[in-house]
C-alpha cells in the first residue's frame, strides 16, 4: 500500500537520529552530525511533546464541532441509517482533510494527523455496529481490522498495531471458549500466535514501520512468555470455569507450564545476547522477574519483606559482577551500549567516504537502501565499538 508520509524523510529522518547517537557517544563530531544533516534532510512538522498535546486536544474539538455542523443539514439523524450516512461523510472529509495537510503542512505524527486519523477509523465503525446489532463479535472485529489494517500501513499510527494486536487475540479467544477443547487449548494458542505474530514483525524491515515493528514485537514477546507462565494460567483457567475460591486448582499439565515458566525468559535472554537484540533482552529479564514472583507466589516460605529485602541483594550483586566480567567485551557481549546494526545505514555512509564512492556503488547500504549524492567528512570504525 502507498504510504501516505515522504518515505525518504522518514529514512533521512531515522539517519539523523542515529547520527545523534553517535554524536552523543562521541563516535561524531558536531561538525559531521550537521554534514548527515544536509546529506539527509527531512521537512516534517514535528513539534514538542506538549505542542503535540495540544494540537491533538484542539482537532480533537475542532471534529466534533464538525459533525455537529454537519448534522445540521442531515435530515432525521435520529434513525440509525441517517446517523450511518452522517458517520460515512465525516469519515471522508476526515480522511481528506488529513491527506491535504500530510502533503501541504507536511505533518509527521504531529497531533492534529493523529486525531484526524482516529476520528476517521471510528466514524468508518459508527454504520457497522448501529446497523448490524445482532452480528456475534467477532464480526465487528473482523470488520475492525479491516478498517485499521489499511489505516495503519498507510499511516503507520502507533496504536494501529495495539489495536491489531489486541483484536486478532480477542477473535481467537472468543472462537476458542465457545468449546470445552478450545479452552483446554486457549493457553498454546495464544503462544502460537503470539510467535506468528513476532515472526511477521521480525520480517519487515522497512523503515517506515520500524516503531510498529518494535511495538508488535515487545507485545508478542509478552503475550507468549504470558500464555505459558504458570500462574497465569492456573488463575485464568479458575475465572473462566466460574470458580470462586481462595485458592486456584491445579491445571493438567502443570510441568508443562512450569518448563514455559522457567524455559521462556532464559530463551529470550541467550537469544537477545547472541542476536544483541535489546528488546529481547530486556523482555527476557522482566518475565524472569515475573517466574520469580510466579514460583514465590505458590511455593515461598519466606516473608513478603525478606523475599524483597534478598531479591534486592542477589539483583544488585549480580549486577555489578556482570557489569565487571562485560566490561571487557566477552564473546561479542559488552556492558558499552551497542547499536551497530540500528547504525548500519549511517555506517556504511562513513565507510563510503573512505573508501571514495557512494554507499550504493559499494554495496554497503545493503539492499532497497537509497542515498543521496554529497560528501560527508568522519573517521570510520570498525563492527566493535
Amino acid at each position: 500500500m502507498k504510504k501516505a508520509y515522504n518515505h525518504t524523510w522518514v529514512e533521512n529522518l531515522y539517519v539523523q537520529r542515529q547520527a545523534t547517537e553517535w554524536k552523543s557517544r562521541n563516535l561524531l563530531t558536531a561538525e559531521q552530525q550537521a554534514q548527515v544533516k544536509e546529506l539527509f534532510p527531512e521537512k516534517f512538522y514535528r513539534p514538542g511533546i506538549f505542542v503535540k498535546i495540544g494540537l491533538f486536544c484542539f482537532a480533537v474539538v475542532a471534529t466534533c464541532f464538525f459533525v455537529g455542523f454537519l448534522s445540521l443539514f442531515i435530515y432525521d439523524t435520529s434513525s440509525e441509517i441517517g446517523f450511518s450516512a452522517l458517520s460515512l461523510i465525516c469519515c471522508a472529509c476526515f480522511l481528506f482533510f488529513l491527506e491535504y495537510l500530510i502533503k501541504t503542512k507536511s505533518l509527521f505524527h504531529s497531533g492534529v494527523d493523529n486525531a484526524l486519523l482516529y476520528a476517521a477509523v471510528t466514524a468508518a465503525m459508527v454504520p457497522v455496529f448501529l446497523l448490524f446489532e445482532h452480528a456475534p463479535l467477532w464480526a465487528y472485529w473482523l470488520i475492525a481490522l479491516a478498517v485499521i489494517i489499511p489505516a495503519t500501513l498507510r499511516y503507520a499510527d502507533l496504536l494501529g498495531p495495539i489495536a491489531i494486536f489486541g483484536l486478532l487475540f480477542t477473535i481467537v479467544a472468543e472462537l476458542m471458549m465457545k468449546f470445552p477443547l478450545g479452552k483446554a487449548l486457549l493457553p498454546f494458542a495464544v503462544m502460537a500466535l503470539s510467535a506468528v505474530i513476532y515472526g511477521l514483525a521480525r520480517s519487515s524491515k522497512d523503515i517506515y514501520y520500524l516503531q510498529c515493528r518494535q511495538i508488535l514485537e515487545v507485545l508478542s514477546l509478552a503475550a507468549l512468555y504470558l500464555g505459558g507462565n504458570y500462574l497465569v494460567v492456573r488463575e485464568l483457567n479458575a475465572l473462566i470455569s466460574g470458580l470462586n475460591v481462595a485458592v486456584a486448582p491445579q491445571i493438567a499439565f502443570a510441568p508443562l507450564f512450569y518448563f514455559f515458566t522457567l524455559g521462556i525468559p532464559l530463551c529470550y535472554i541467550v537469544m537477545g545476547l547472541k542476536k544483541s537484540d535489546r528488546i529481547l533482552s530486556i523482555t527476557g529479564l522482566l518475565a524472569f522477574a515475573f517466574s520469580c514472583y510466579t514460583y514465590v507466589n505458590y511455593f515461598s516460605m519466606l516473608s513478603a519483606s525478606q523475599e524483597l529485602v534478598l531479591a534486592g541483594v542477589l539483583m544488585i550483586t549480580v549486577s555489578i559482577l556482570v557489569i565487571k566480567y562485560l566490561h571487557t567485551p566477552k564473546h561479542g557481549i559488552s556492558d558499552e551500549q551497542s547499536r551497530r546494526n540500528s547504525l548500519e545505514h549511517l555506517q556504511a555512509v562513513i565507510a563510503a567516504h573512505e573508501l571514495g564512492a557512494s554507499p550504493a556503488d559499494n554495496g554497503l547500504a545493503g539492499p532497497g537502501v537509497e542515498f543521496g549524492g554529497g560528501a560527508f567528512g568522519g573517521g570510520g570504525a570498525g563492527e566493535v565499538y
